[in-house]
């Protein structure tokens, strides 16, 4: 499995999707833990029952995507809240008998499956995940791959070539390019005088990647025709991509031996169980997830 620079550099892409469930999963389930070890502290009780720390992880956890945008002290009072409540009802359905009721069993089951994978998986991979093996990942996959050429751009975006040529003869006449590119680019970089950073090969569309990258370092192109309008580009630099050093990607490097370790063991696991899909191959149709309208 390989991985480019380019994709190191910011944020490494094109993971299977199990790779997020297990790092996400190996840090809130550890999270608890970690509470305990601290003493767990009590934060509330409810007619004797006690709230701890490491429930409020759990409840955050369990209501990670929907409260990403809350700030930590509102977090803090909605999970607590949550929990009291939580607390409250499920108390007076002990009182009422329900514990033994069906949809309280088929719950339990389910959600017994459901900790003792988390837990289970958890420690299954952090057993795999070393600083050893997340290096030997690195070096293998990172250290040892060929850096590649990258180029320092600036453009000015217009709606015509005539634009575009008009902005070329003010350059040719001692215009500063980034002035220019505020003064006339219609781009979102316009506001930048015109600055692309860095980039590779591919990362452009085609028209423009050529073009850019067949100018040597301070020259500017002939107008070029995008699917976005005409382009006046400018390349400032061209260098060889650094390596970034493994300290710089170790949590990238642990995602991604993450989902391949993962990912091979449950295709091992997966291997040895007996699966039946009851339903399939002309068997009876299986249940609909949601009623038919």
């Amino acid at each position: 499995m390989m991985f480019s620079l380019n994709s190191l550099a910011g944020r490494m892409s094109a993971w299977l999707l199990s790779a997020a469930l297990i790092v996400a999963m190996s840090l809130s389930v550890s999270a608890p833990s970690n509470a305990e070890e601290n003493d767990d502290t009590i934060v509330a009780r409810v007619n004797g029952v006690e709230i701890r720390f490491s429930d409020l992880l759990l409840a955050e956890e369990e209501t990670a995507q929907a409260l990403a945008s809350v700030p930590d002290d509102v977090k803090f009072e909605y999970l607590l809240s949550l929990l009291i409540d939580r607390i409250i009802v499920s108390s007076d359905a002990r009182t009422k008998g329900l514990v033994d009721d069906p949809g309280v069993q088929r719950r339990l089951a389910y959600y017994e499956n459901k900790a003792l994978r988390d837990v289970y998986w958890t420690q299954l991979i952090a057993a795999r995940i070393t600083d050893e093996a997340a290096k030997e990942f690195y070096d293998a996959q990172v250290g040892n791959a060929e850096p590649r050429e990258e180029i320092k751009a600036r453009h000015i975006l217009v709606g015509t070539e005539e634009e575009a040529q008009s902005v070329i003869e003010a350059l040719n006449a001692g215009g500063d390019f980034e002035a220019l590119a505020k003064e006339h680019s219609t781009g979102p970089s316009g506001a930048e005088g015109g600055d692309l950073g860095y980039f590779t090969a591919g990362t452009m569309v085609a028209e423009f990647n050529d073009a850019a990258f067949a100018l040597q370092a301070g020259e500017i192109s002939a107008p070029v025709k995008t699917k976005f309008g005409w382009h006046v580009i400018k390349v400032e630099d061209r260098r060889l991509q650094e390596v970034p050093g493994f300290d710089l990607v170790k949590d990238q490097v642990i995602e991604a031996l993450a989902q391949q370790e993962g990912q091979t063991m449950m295709d091992e696991m997966r291997a040895a169980a007996a699966i039946e899909i009851v339903g399939a191959d002309g068997e009876p149709s299986r249940p609909l997830l949601a009623p038919e309208e």
